[in-house]
């Protein structure tokens, strides 16, 4: 079985459980925070950052731009490929946000679904569901994980700690976690089976060759 069927697994296996996550949100959440450290505060502020939209989309955009300088057309539009799918993973969870306003943990009404409904801009204190780091790190984990499966572990470990941070840092629900990895895990899914330039990079190759070179 492929990496991209396990990937789908879990995608399937998310979407099951993500009813009783959201049924046991508050519960989950504490026993998470009863772990917290605050030695560790420094550890989670720095490993949330890999889930910043702008990070994201520019782990994408520097191959781009290297594979424009150097005439590689593959390497191109796989990183103009990828930087449009953390794009528009980052736009998607946008949309969800202004739509459902979930209150945060820190909020007055934490937990709450349409909460100043509309609430469009969304007001960071109700812009819980999904999470945002962690959609934009899923959107790129899975395709880098895709695209250079030798170091699938790695992507997909650190989309789960950007995932965890969230949560850590008292930002977000274990629900809004989930439904961000699922999100983004989704989009980048759907992109590698659509278009040909996201397709896995063969076995033992961890780069793109230039143009004209074997």
């Amino acid at each position: 079985m492929t990496l991209e069927w396990y990937l789908r697994l879990a995608l399937a296996v998310g979407l099951l459980s993500f009813p009783l996550v959201v049924l046991e949100d508050l519960r989950l959440q504490a026993a998470l925070l009863s772990w917290r450290a605050p030695a560790l505060n420094i550890f989670w502020e720095a490993i949330t950052r890999l889930g910043n939209g702008v990070v994201d989309i520019g782990i994408f955009l520097v191959p781009a731009l290297w594979g424009w300088w150097r005439g590689n057309r593959d390497r191109r539009n796989r990183g103009l490929l990828g930087a449009a799918t953390a794009a528009g993973a980052g736009i998607l969870d946008q949309i969800l946000k202004n739509v459902l306003c979930r209150a945060r943990p820190n909020a007055p009404e934490a937990g709450a679904f349409f909460t100043n409904f509309p609430c469009f801009p969304a007001e960071y204190a109700y812009g819980s569901f999904p999470s945002g780091h962690t959609t934009t790190a899923f959107a790129a984990a899975v395709l880098l994980a895709l695209w250079y499966p030798r170091w699938a572990g790695a992507w997909l470990t650190l989309a789960l700690l950007v995932g965890l941070s969230r949560i850590m840092l008292g930002s977000h629900f274990p629900s809004d976690v989930l439904a961000g990895a699922l999100l983004g895990s989704g989009l980048a899914l759907a992109v590698h089976a659509a278009f040909p330039a996201a397709r896995r990079v063969p076995p033992g190759h961890d780069t793109i060759h230039e143009e004209g070179n074997p």
